[in-house]
């Protein structure tokens, strides 16, 4: 798996810590950092940057006032591209204060931090903590890809061809699943759509989110403590329950049901080592359009 992290040189040591702490997770994870390029002689001019983006799975873009107004147009559509993709992952830092809603790669995109602050304003322990959370999500996926060997089904030339589309429905806590998730059913040819709870901040995310859902076959809802208490994951499902979308409840994390949800059989994925993805590929495949 690669990692490139994109970044101006003001946040150059920021970006060192962040490199050597990635790293940390295993010797063979590849992190390359504009910084890299620089240091080797390489500019944005040679299109070494666009090479490493296409060649890398995990983008963390530091976002800063100098980032969003001065990188070229060539990124910021290679970053649109990103996003759209079914294998590729974007992982943005909001450093410092600066206007990024106007961007759609970056709204749509899983952020730190993930209460929506600015890194740079956090306190000592608060931006350790920033960072522990992105390693430890990137670690996770890590850990997936290389068991279910991944590399092995991605196609870098062109796009699989996917099934109708699905909506995994799941609070902010349980993200790290849900993108494990989303690739074990891509891996399956079966199309996701998630809002990593990331639209909440634009004007319009309940209408993207209701075209999402309607657009799907069936919706994923992610069940844990958390989800139970998530006024989003609950209208999510039930919009999807008045269009009459099929609904697959998972079991993440022990918790009590919505009475609605009780009606519904829940898939058992508290068990990390037998959770039933051929199980819920099935079902999804089994439904009639």
């Amino acid at each position: 798996m690669k990692i490139y992290i994109d970044h101006f040189p003001s946040s150059d040591d920021f970006v060192t810590r962040l490199a050597e702490q990635i790293r940390k997770i295993d010797k063979n994870l590849s992190v390359t950092t504009f910084l890299d390029l620089r240091t080797n002689g390489h500019v944005e001019e040679d299109g070494e940057d666009v090479r490493i983006m296409n060649e890398s799975d995990i983008w963390i873009p530091i976002i800063t006032s100098e980032f969003i107004s001065f990188y070229p147009t060539e990124i910021e559509q290679k970053y649109y591209e990103i996003i759209e993709s079914e294998n590729k992952i974007i992982f943005p830092i909001i450093y410092n204060e600066v206007n990024w809603s106007s961007k759609k790669w970056i709204v749509k995109s899983r952020i730190f931090p993930s209460n929506g602050k600015v890194f740079e304003e956090l306190n000592s322990n608060e931006q350790a903590s920033v960072i522990n959370e992105l390693v430890h999500t990137i670690g996770n996926i890590y850990s997936e890809s290389t068991k279910e060997k991944l590399n092995s089904i991605k196609l870098p030339t062109s796009k699989i061809e996917l099934e109708d589309q699905v909506f995994i429905s799941h609070s902010h806590d349980d993200a790290d699943f849900a993108e494990l998730l989303k690739l074990h059913l891509e891996k399956n040819k079966i199309a996701c759509w998630m809002d990593n709870e990331r639209l909440k901040i634009g004007q319009d995310w309940r209408e993207e989110i209701d075209t999402g859902i309607s657009k799907s076959k069936a919706i994923i809802v992610i069940m844990s403590p958390e989800a139970r208490k998530s006024e989003y994951v609950t209208y999510e499902w039930a919009y999807a329950w008045g269009k009459g979308i099929k609904i697959f409840p998972i079991m993440l994390k022990q918790t009590s049901l919505h009475p609605r949800l009780e009606s519904l059989q829940y898939m058992d994925f508290t068990n990390r080592v037998t959770r039933p993805y051929d199980e819920l590929v099935k079902g999804i495949r089994d439904i009639k359009n």
